[in-house]
């Protein structure tokens, strides 16, 4: 029996080293190179990699089966960069590959990467027509909005660039366009770097007036302003953006025309300056050739009212030691003016009247009254403004 089971267990253990030679020899192991692209990770805020994007051949080993089903999307390279400094340095690359295959190497093994500091430049947009319009029209030059755009990148990269513009295709139209086309950005030399870079916003709307050839003109822009500020304000100006307007008509019509007022604009019981974004109204039988839109701005300020302080007394400065002055009259009225909520809390204390007698002799003089007043206000007028000034020796005689 023993004999048997003896040979059974090598036929089975041939048959089992059978089987394992058999199946290396069906799936033996190989080797693949795969190319793919390398990420940056552990980048610090604020720094970028200069560098064009990079790839590396990573070679794998496994077998056949394995190998045939593996995409080169399951293979990721990258590069740890959380020691990275600003400037030029050599990194080691690394992979990450699924555990059915082994690694058996990377090449390159090590990039040379520059990385660069983040930083913005604001840059005015330019537009760049193509085509014409229908025959018989004409186009107006275009309004952008927004007019610059935010340019985000490496900064040695940023001092590059010389123009932002956008592209507008004319298009043999007949009625205003209204697009609203991407950035394009330009180096000094004319290369176009638009993925180098964060743009915002990344499309501009751009309105190009379009109009069957007609008469136009330029007339002001007259604020239709309704209601009046809190009482003790005033209306001190008012800005408008634009400050004209183009309208297109016939030429009897335009001859009679020298301004169009904006929609009405309710300042009732404001207090501070007022900003807002009115339409314009179009003149009858004339046509607004822009948008039809202002920007107002209304400008308020305190009313200047005036107050009479009466009987204040007047000072002499500048006395020499030893005499005294007889002031004839010793009162006098101050005429104030200033803000409304200054002037109603203003008392006689908080002024002065005074006469400067500095290096006057002995006698009688007639003196002009200054005054102090607190900061804010005007003095309008002092009444009266001269006084007569006596000035004698102090009698030191003891009384008895």
């Amino acid at each position: 029996m023993d004999k048997i089971w003896k040979s059974n267990l090598v036929y089975k253990a041939l048959a089992v080293l059978l089987a394992v030679l058999l199946w290396f020899y069906v799936n033996p192991y190989s080797e693949k190179v795969f190319t793919v692209n390398v990420a940056y990770q552990n980048l610090k805020e604020g720094m970028i990699v200069v560098s064009e994007p990079q790839k590396v051949d990573v070679k794998v080993r496994g077998t056949s089966s394995v190998l045939d089903m593996l995409s080169s999307e399951e293979i990721k390279a990258y590069v740890n960069l959380d020691k990275a400094e600003i400037g030029e340095g050599s990194f080691i690359v690394e992979a990450a590959i699924p555990p059915e295959v082994v690694p058996v190497s990377i090449r390159p093994s090590y990039l040379n990467l520059q990385l660069d500091e983040i930083k913005e430049k604001q840059l005015p947009v330019r537009v760049i027509t193509q085509g014409v319009v229908a025959a018989g029209y004409s186009h107006f030059e275009p309004v952008l909005e927004p007019s610059t755009v935010v340019v985000r990148g490496a900064s040695q990269l940023l001092t590059d660039l010389d123009t932002a513009l956008v592209t507008i295709n004319l298009d043999q139209a007949k009625d205003n366009l209204v697009l609203n086309p991407p950035v394009t950005l330009l180096t000094k030399d004319g290369k176009i770097v638009t993925d180098k870079f964060e743009v915002s916003p990344k499309n501009i709307q751009v309105f190009i007036p379009v109009t069957e050839n007609t008469h136009n003109k330029t007339v002001s822009i007259t604020p239709n302003i309704q209601g009046q500020p809190q009482e003790g304000y005033r209306v001190s100006r008012v800005v408008l953006d634009p400050e004209t307007v183009k309208i297109t008509g016939s030429y009897d019509v335009l001859s009679l025309i020298y301004q169009v007022n904006t929609a009405p604009i309710d300042i009732t019981g404001i207090t501070e300056n007022y900003s807002t974004q009115v339409a314009i109204v179009p003149p009858e039988g004339a046509n607004l050739l822009y948008e039809p839109v202002v920007k107002v701005l209304v400008q308020i300020e305190a009313v200047a009212v005036t107050k009479v302080i009466e009987d204040v007394p007047v000072s002499v400065v500048n006395l020499v030691e030893g005499k005294q002055a007889v002031l004839t009259p010793d009162k006098v009225s101050l005429t104030i003016k200033g803000p409304r909520e200054q002037i109603a809390a203003i008392s006689k204390i908080a002024v002065k009247a005074y006469v400067d007698v500095a290096e006057l002799e002995s006698g009688t003089h007639k003196l002009e009254v200054k005054a102090d007043i607190p900061d804010g206000l005007q003095l309008i007028k002092i009444e009266p403004s001269m006084v007569e000034v006596s000035i004698n020796e102090k009698d030191n005689k003891l009384e008895d």
